[in-house]
């Protein structure tokens, strides 16, 4: 049986910064087994004391919030996604006057490996005038690692529960992807009405994978640790969910022992739920096969009818966002994905 499901998981508890400790930190615990014994060790911990907030980020009625997975170190990448997919909007919607797309945007961050450097306090102080400049940074007081995004999304799913009321969707991903938001709109609007709703759960489905036992892999799972297929999941390169699902999430991630994997233990929670995660092409969590032949390769007229795709760097990203939206762009009938 695999360990993390013997029984309940031990009692959540707020826990402190990375000042006393750093749960699952890849950086004092370097080989795979000790990194995993850390995890064991400290998986009671969920909850970390915010060191940047925004309370007021959801005011008013928000059709869809942006929930952006990044690290301290990223910052041109933020920037890249501010000027791109992440830029804020008010406003009727793509659909009628009465279709709400307001969007916010947030990051999600812990604290950085560079903070502890000689150049840590300049770090810091780049991200205290990023956020005046911005206000959407939400940073938690804890170590931001791979093994420790699971704790960012838990974390989160507790911050949207106490400050988002009025959102009624999340697209949550990273901060190295393209995604369409007028298309996300667009999908959404085409399903009101439709009962299933507001349990969706929709991205690039991943069904009846295996644990990775390669100790080189940052996928890395000891036997001892999880023995049996994972639930579907989502890649979390960009999932979109429905905000009553996200809301039925956080009990069951509070119960179910945490997992350091984030995109599987949201897989886990929900199973757990009854809710089967739905596949769509639109979402490309690996990317664009691209060969020498491939058109799709950079075809600003594929990615206009995408809804997700990684992996782009903030240059490549700007140009391609600049390129979807050119007015000069004239594209023969494509597939769509909505």
């Amino acid at each position: 049986a695999p360990v993390l499901f013997s029984g309940r998981s031990p009692k959540s508890r707020q826990c402190l910064g990375v000042a006393s400790q750093e749960p699952w930190g890849q950086r004092t615990h370097r080989s795979p087994r000790a990194r995993f014994r850390a995890f064991l060790r400290h998986s009671h911990c969920r909850y970390f004391p915010l060191l940047r907030d925004h309370p007021d980020k959801c005011g008013g009625r928000v059709r869809l919030l942006l929930a952006v997975k990044s690290a301290p170190e990223h910052g041109e990448r933020r920037e890249a996604v501010r000027r791109t997919w992440g830029r804020e909007l008010t406003g009727p919607g793509s659909g009628s006057a009465s279709d709400a797309a307001a969007v916010r945007t947030v990051f999600l961050l812990g604290r950085g490996a560079a903070e502890e450097g000689p150049s840590g306090e300049a770090l810091r102080q780049r991200l205290e005038q990023e956020d005046r400049a911005h206000g959407d940074l939400l940073r938690w007081d804890f170590s931001d690692t791979f093994y420790n995004l699971t704790l960012k999304a838990v974390n989160f799913l507790r911050w949207f529960q106490r400050r988002c009321p009025s959102v009624e969707f999340v697209f949550q991903g990273d901060d190295d992807v393209f995604v369409h938001p007028a298309n996300l709109l667009e999908f959404l609007r085409s399903r009101q009405g439709d009962p299933r709703l507001s349990q969706l759960f929709v991205g690039d489905v991943i069904r009846r994978a295996w644990p990775i036992r390669n100790q080189h892999s940052k996928y890395y799972i000891p036997p001892e640790l999880f023995n049996q297929p994972y639930p579907p999941y989502a890649g979390g390169g960009g999932i979109l969910m429905a905000a009553p699902l996200v809301r039925r999430l956080l009990p069951v991630s509070e119960y179910l022992p945490l997992f350091p994997i984030d995109d599987v233990f949201l897989g886990m929670c929900l199973k757990r739920l009854g809710v089967v995660p739905q596949a769509h092409p639109g979402f490309r969590t690996f990317g664009i096969h691209r060969t020498r032949t491939n058109h799709m390769n950079w075809d600003p007229c594929f990615y206009r009818e995408l809804l997700m795709v990684h992996q782009l760097g903030p240059p490549a990203l700007i140009n391609m966002w600049e390129a979807v939206h050119s007015k000069n762009l004239h594209c023969a009938k494509t597939a769509s994905f909505l």
